[in-house]
């Protein structure tokens, strides 16, 4: 009886017992807690817009606005242009030849983009092709409207040759034709490389803009925000221009050179004020951030 009076207690204290934990469990826990505790700390704050647009990203986004309006408005003067009529200024071409070139600039595009763009943005930077593609552009787009003059030059050697053609006659217009297409294609081919050059080179910008990745849909949603505004107001400029520049019998370069000009010169405001980005532009701010934030932990 005392035995078992005894023993009743001791069985009862085992039986209350806490049971222990092993010490992998423990350390587990402990390396789950500071996890989310270093995720907390890391975590970056929301920017306002004020904040977010800084006067670089203000410069950038100007720039691009700028160069936007050229490209567009050099886009739809070019259909316009090799369409019109030889008095009008243009080149009298007809459907088919419109199409080939156009096709030709389309070819070029798929190998710029994906094989010599990323080695010229490893070798030069974002920045220095953005300001690279942009003086390319610049003389194309005075030269383009020359053509017309060529093919003028061109027509009138046929119209003064004899009613029964020559071999010499045709030799020459064959010859004429073939260069009048050869720098037809020369300057699209350097028109779709400036290009190229300078829209993937603003694209990149941009994305290297945003503080933190949780800021790349602001930043590339104000840069689509500016080129839709450029795709909606270029092609209007460009067909109100190139309307009232063949009515009027004004000199160069009022005439039918009047778009291409203003393109001309939209592109080299632009430059002038991509000179005023820092070269800081070319590296992923994002990434440099997280980095930075990392290394403080």
């Amino acid at each position: 009886m005392e035995e078992t009076l005894v023993r009743e207690p001791a069985s009862r204290t085992m039986d209350t017992r806490t049971p222990l934990t092993s010490p992998s469990s423990s350390v587990s826990t402990l390396a789950t807690e500071s996890t989310q505790l270093l995720t907390e700390t890391v975590q970056p704050k929301q920017r306002s817009m004020r904040e977010l647009l800084t006067p670089t990203v203000v410069r950038v986004m100007a720039t691009n606005v700028v160069m936007g309006l050229g490209v567009a408005m050099s886009d739809q003067a070019y259909p316009i242009f090799a369409a019109s009529d030889l008095s009008d200024g243009g080149l009298g071409f007809a459907a088919r030849g419109i199409g080939f070139s156009l096709a030709v600039s389309g070819v070029a595009v798929m190998y710029l983009q994906l094989v010599a763009y990323p080695k010229l943005e490893r070798k030069y930077g974002a920045l220095d092709c953005y300001q690279r593609g942009q003086k390319l552009l610049i003389p194309v787009y005075l030269a383009i409207p020359f053509l017309s003059l060529l093919t003028s030059r061109l027509e009138e050697s046929i119209d003064a040759s004899t009613s029964i053609p020559t071999s010499p006659s045709w030799m020459s217009h064959a010859l004429g034709e073939y260069t009048l297409w050869l720098l037809l294609v020369l300057l699209l081919l350097a028109r779709t490389t400036g290009t190229v050059l300078a829209f993937t080179s603003i694209n990149l910008l941009t994305v290297n803009l945003a503080p933190s990745k949780s800021e790349l849909g602001f930043m590339n949603g104000t840069q689509q925000l500016a080129m839709t505004t450029t795709r909606i107001a270029g092609p209007i400029m460009a067909g109100v221009i190139w309307t009232w520049s063949i009515k009027h019998s004004l000199p160069y370069p009022f005439n039918s050179h009047m778009v291409w000009v203003l393109c001309a010169a939209l592109t080299a405001l632009s430059l002038h004020m991509s000179h005023k980005i820092p070269e800081s532009v070319n590296t992923f701010a994002a990434g440099n951030s997280k980095r930075n934030t990392n290394d403080d932990v």
